[in-house]
C-alpha cells in the first residue's frame, strides 16, 4: 500500500512539474514578448513609411476613423491593446474547445504551435503585425488549458490550493526570466535576437511537456469536490461585483507593461553608476516583487490567523484596489515633484511594490471567492469570467494610451489611480453588503442540512 502511494504521489509530483514548468516556458516568451511590444513597434515596425508592413496601414486608418490621427506612439499602445486583448479573448474558448475534445494536452501543443508561428512571423518588421494573431491567440488557448491541469491533477481541497501557490511561484519566475532576458538581448543586440530567445524557450517547453506522460484526470474528479453552495441570486450579484472590481484594478495595473515603459525610458533616471537598466527590466522587478510579496502576504496572513483574526476575501481584494490606486498617486506626486526632471528611481519602485502588492492580494482572493461560492456546476465557467480581467484590462490600457500626449502626465497617472479607487469602492459600498448576506445563506443552508440530517437518523 505505501509503495502505491508513493508512485502516485511521484506520479502526480510529474505531471505537475511538467505543467508548471511549461507554464515557466510560455511566461518565459509572452512575458518577454510584452516587455518589448510597444518599443519594437514604436522603434521598428511603426517608424518610417506603413506602406512596408502588412496591415499597418488600414490598423492607422481605422484608428484615425474612430479618434482621429494619433502619434506612432498612441498606434502602438492601441496594437499592444488589441493584442493582449485577443490574448485573453481566446482563454476561455480555449478551455470550452479542451472541455469538447476531452485533451488538453492536445490544446497546449496546439495553442504553442500558433505561438510559435507568430514569433516566426515577428522576426520580420514586414509581417510582424500579422505575426501578432497567431501569438496572441495561441497564447490564450494554451494559457487556459495549462490553467485548467493544475487544478484536474488535486482531489483534496487544501492540495490544489498548495498546488496552485507552486504554480503562481513558476508562473512569476517566468516574468522575471522572460523581459529579464528578452530585455537584455534587445539592447545589446537587437529585437530579433530577443524574439528568437522567446521562440526558443517556447520550444524547450513543448518538448518537455510533450514528454511528460498522459492526460490529467477527467473534469468530474474536480467537481466531484465541490459541496453545497449558497442561494444563486446573492452569490451571483457578489460574483458580477468581485469581477467588476477586479476588471477595475487590473485596468489600471496593466498599464505598467504599456505606456509606463514609454514614460519611464524617457522620464525615470536608470542610470546607476555608469550603466543603464534596460526598461523592459521593469517587468522582471514586477515578478520579483510579486514573489517576495507571496510570501509575505503569506506569512502575514498566518500570523493574523493565530490572533484570531482573519481578513476575508473581500476585503482584501477592497484593499488591492486601494494599494493600485496607492501606486498611481506616487507617479503622480512624483512627476509634479521632479518638475519635468528625471525622476529618481526609487519614485518608480514604489510604484511598483504598490501595485504588485495589490496583485498579490486580488488574484489569490478572487480566486478563492469563486470556488468558495460559485455554483458547483459553473465554477470553470465562472474562473474563465475571473480571466477575462486581461482581456478589459488591455482594451483599457490601449485606449487610455491615446492620452498620453494629450494630457498633463500626472493627471494621466491620477486617472489610472482613479480607475483603480472606483474597484476598491465598489467593494466597499456593494461588495461587503453581499458578502454578510452570502454568509448568512450559508450558515442557513448548513443549519439545513444538519438539521435535516438529525432527522433522518432519528
Amino acid at each position: 500500500m505505501e509503495s502505491g502511494a508513493a508512485t502516485d504521489d511521484k506520479v502526480l509530483r510529474s505531471r505537475f512539474l511538467a505543467v508548471a514548468a511549461m507554464e515557466f516556458w510560455e511566461r518565459f516568451a509572452m512575458s518577454g514578448m510584452k516587455s518589448l511590444l510597444v518599443l519594437i513597434l514604436v522603434d521598428h515596425v511603426l517608424a518610417g513609411d506603413l506602406s512596408r508592413v502588412m496591415g499597418a496601414t488600414a490598423v492607422r486608418n481605422a484608428s484615425a476613423a474612430l479618434f482621429g490621427q494619433v502619434s506612432t506612439t498612441a498606434l502602438a499602445s492601441q496594437l499592444y491593446g488589441y493584442a493582449n486583448a485577443l490574448v485573453y479573448v481566446s482563454i476561455p474558448l480555449g478551455g470550452l474547445i479542451g472541455d469538447l475534445i476531452g485533451s488538453r494536452r492536445r490544446m497546449v501543443a496546439g495553442g504553442g504551435a500558433g505561438m510559435l508561428l507568430g514569433l516566426a512571423l515577428m522576426l520580420s518588421a514586414q509581417s510582424f503585425l500579422i505575426g501578432l494573431i497567431p501569438f496572441a491567440i495561441g497564447t490564450g488557448l494554451l494559457k487556459g488549458n495549462l490553467s485548467a491541469q493544475v487544478g484536474l491533477l488535486f482531489q483534496d481541497e487544501a492540495q490544489r490550493r498548495r498546488g496552485y501557490g507552486l504554480y503562481l511561484g513558476f508562473l512569476n519566475a517566468g516574468i522575471i526570466c522572460g523581459p529579464l532576458t528578452c530585455g537584455a538581448l534587445a539592447a545589446f543586440a537587437g529585437p530579433v535576437y530577443a524574439i528568437a530567445a522567446a521562440a526558443a524557450a517556447l520550444a524547450i517547453g513543448l518538448v518537455f511537456y510533450a514528454r511528460s506522460g498522459t492526460e490529467t484526470p477527467s473534469d468530474k474528479a474536480v467537481a466531484a469536490t465541490i459541496g453545497v453552495r449558497p442561494g444563486p441570486i446573492a452569490t451571483t450579484a457578489l460574483l458580477i461585483v468581485a469581477l467588476a472590481a477586479v476588471y477595475l484594478c487590473y485596468s489600471a495595473y496593466d498599464q505598467l507593461s504599456n505606456i509606463f515603459l514609454v514614460w519611464a525610458r524617457a522620464h525615470v533616471e536608470l542610470r546607476l553608476g555608469g550603466w543603464t537598466m534596460p526598461v523592459a527590466w521593469f517587468l522582471s522587478l514586477d515578478g520579483a516583487f510579486t514573489l517576495a510579496l507571496i510570501g509575505g502576504s503569506q506569512w502575514a496572513m498566518r500570523a493574523l490567523e493565530r490572533r484570531g483574526v482573519a481578513i476575508s476575501t473581500v476585503t482584501q481584494i477592497l484593499l488591492g484596489g486601494l494599494f493600485c490606486a496607492a501606486g498611481y498617486l506616487v507617479l503622480a506626486i512624483g512627476a509634479l515633484w521632479s518638475g519635468g526632471a528625471a525622476l529618481p528611481l526609487p519614485w518608480a519602485l514604489t510604484y511598483l511594490l504598490l501595485i504588485d502588492a495589490s496583485v498579490v492580494l486580488i488574484w489569490p482572493s478572487g480566486l478563492s471567492l469563486i470556488v468558495g461560492i460559485a455554483p458547483g456546476r459553473l465554477v470553470g465557467f465562472w474562473m474563465g469570467l475571473f480571466y477575462l480581467h486581461g482581456f478589459f484590462a488591455s482594451l483599457w490600457v490601449g485606449f487610455s494610451g491615446v492620452f498620453y500626449e494629450r494630457m498633463a502626465i500626472g493627471h494621466f497617472w491620477l486617472l489610472h489611480a482613479g480607475v483603480a479607487a472606483s474597484g476598491a469602492l465598489l467593494m466597499l459600498v456593494t461588495g461587503l453588503p453581499l458578502m454578510r448576506v452570502v454568509r448568512a445563506a450559508s450558515r442557513d443552508n448548513d443549519l439545513g442540512m444538519r438539521e435535516g440530517t438529525s432527522e433522518v437518523v432519528a
